[in-house]
């Protein structure tokens, strides 16, 4: 406890008169009453300080009422500002949703690979790393011509990963 404790009433720190009567969490206000009845507000954050003065003792408050146009002006603006301030995460719902459109699309609207359409005497084979015409060949138990003869505009030197390549069956 600390050995000033004793000085942190309101009694202590608020003028003579003065009491507090209420706290907006929304705002941080702290609210006070003065000996007259009239309504003061302390700065936002602040328990005590400088406080302003809200509204005279018993008598209307200080601010006038405010015509429709007024108030439509003010929610024009009011709406602006919603905007703005949420315009960094719209930006970024945005930009997921396009990145899960651009997903979608490539998952689902890509065409998948097809085999070749081999005769009957042949199967399909799927090129992997490090295939050669001379390979295949060899693994089938066949001739590179038969190869290339199997399969229209065959290039051996051009084979690339993962496309297919039909080799003919050998009886």
């Amino acid at each position: 406890m600390s050995r000033f404790s004793r000085y942190d009433t309101d009694e202590e720190r608020l003028p003579d008169g003065m009491q507090r009567v209420g706290y907006d969490a929304d705002t941080q206000i702290y609210t006070y009453r003065d000996a007259d009845g009239s309504y003061w507000e302390g700065a936002p954050g602040n328990e005590y300080g400088q406080l302003t003065q809200v509204s005279n003792g018993g008598g209307p408050s200080r601010h006038e009422p405010i015509d429709a146009a007024l108030r439509h002006h003010m929610w024009e603006e009011e709406r602006k500002n919603w905007r703005q301030g949420w315009q960094p995460l719209l930006n970024f719902f945005l930009i997921i949703g396009l990145f899960l459109m651009l997903l979608t699309w490539w998952l689902y609207w890509t065409p998948s690979e097809q085999l070749p359409q081999c005769g009957g005497q042949a199967v399909p084979y799927k090129i992997h790393k490090g295939d050669t015409c001379w390979a295949i060949a060899g693994k089938h138990k066949m001739r590179v011509e038969d190869l290339v003869k199997a399969n229209n505009k065959l290039n051996c030197d051009k084979l690339q990963i993962g496309s297919s390549i039909c080799v003919p069956s050998v009886i």
